[in-house]
């Protein structure tokens, strides 16, 4: 077919399927591997064993995912040589050293559990503080204020628990978290001493997860079907005893942070909605007034309806099955 007998909507079409078959040739398959990614803390130690031991099973990600995980690592980029620029003309003077420096912590067996890499250092006189840059959804960054935020959210708690890491691992007592936002990028001081309680559990998580993948062994299952649906290996590898039968499984972080986003301003927006009826009502007929320091203009306009015989209204009737879809999102 040649692109004249193309109409526009085909092209676009045909250029997003290019593009998202483009982006999933482009995935790396994960492999299975002897130790604790810092990237990767898990609530649930059977989803560590299974992404260690197992990682090649899952199904590869869909290229809206894909999409998200490269403008992130772009966005990433950008922030460190925009740091790195800032950091000539600061006072004091900073530097962006040691990009992707790889480290290894031992866990209470002298086994290597965890490793990782540190995006970065800032060198500030003396100080090589670690730095950890991350570009999550707005909808994940727009609500955490310090380094504490993060452990509310489970798909930001990850990256707490990476930054300690690299600060246990350097012997570092500080660092910084890099957020992108909307406007100015967010820097937050992260001290390893008031989080020591979160790096040993992260370190007995890891071990107890070595044993497991040396003994062969599973964890038991965790008792927690919040976490158990917003887990990839529930449904095929892993079945805990949850009654979620024909359930779709949407493991979506933006979905999930935009759906308690609505939560937090479901109050407000039903209060919203009852007082603009009532007020509508009440002001049915002004065409101009003023109160308070509230402006008030209506004005009436032509309305118009079909009004038809009700045989021949039943004659031209067409009933469609799924030609209304009603939504109800009710927190768990």
């Amino acid at each position: 077919m040649t692109i004249s007998n193309v109409n526009p909507a085909e092209i676009a079409s045909r250029i997003g399927d290019s593009w998202a078959a483009h982006l999933s040739r482009s995935q790396r398959p994960a492999t299975p591997h002897a130790h604790v990614y810092a990237s990767a803390w898990r609530n649930c130690d059977r989803r560590v064993v299974y992404e260690m031991t197992r990682a090649d099973q899952l199904p590869p990600w869909p290229a809206d995912t894909v999409a998200r995980f490269r403008r992130g690592d772009d966005r990433e980029r950008d922030l460190l040589a925009d740091l790195t620029r800032i950091g000539r003309d600061s006072e004091p003077p900073f530097k962006v050293i040691g990009q992707q420096e790889r480290f290894e912590l031992k866990d209470h067996k002298s086994r290597t559990a965890i490793v990782g890499k540190v995006d970065a250092r800032l060198e500030i006189d003396s100080v090589r503080a670690p730095l950890e840059v991350k570009a999550w959804s707005p909808y994940l960054v727009e609500r955490i204020e310090t380094f504490a935020d993060l452990f509310e959210n489970p798909w930001t708690q990850s990256g707490g628990y990476q930054l300690l890491s690299y600060l246990y691992g350097a012997g570092e007592p500080f660092g910084f978290l890099l957020l992108d936002r909307s406007g100015l990028p967010r820097l937050l001081p992260v001290e390893l001493e008031a989080n020591l309680d979160r790096m040993e559990a992260f370190l007995v998580k890891a071990e107890r997860a070595l044993d497991h993948v040396q003994a062969g062994t599973l964890p038991d299952y965790l008792d927690d079907p919040s976490e158990c649906r917003r887990c990839p290996w529930y449904g095929h590898t892993c079945n805990p005893p949850l009654s979620a039968t024909g359930v779709e499984l949407l493991t979506d972080p933006e979905l999930e942070a935009q759906l308690e986003r609505r939560e937090a301003l479901k109050a407000a927006g039903e209060e919203f909605n009852h007082l603009d009826r009532d007020l509508k009502s009440r002001l049915r007929g002004v065409e101009s007034g003023l109160a308070g320091r509230f402006q008030i203009s209506g004005r009436w306009g032509k309305q118009s309806r079909l009004e038809l015989p009700a045989d021949l209204k039943k004659q031209y009737t067409v009933s469609d099955p799924k030609g209304r879809f009603t939504l109800e999102i009710t927190r768990l």
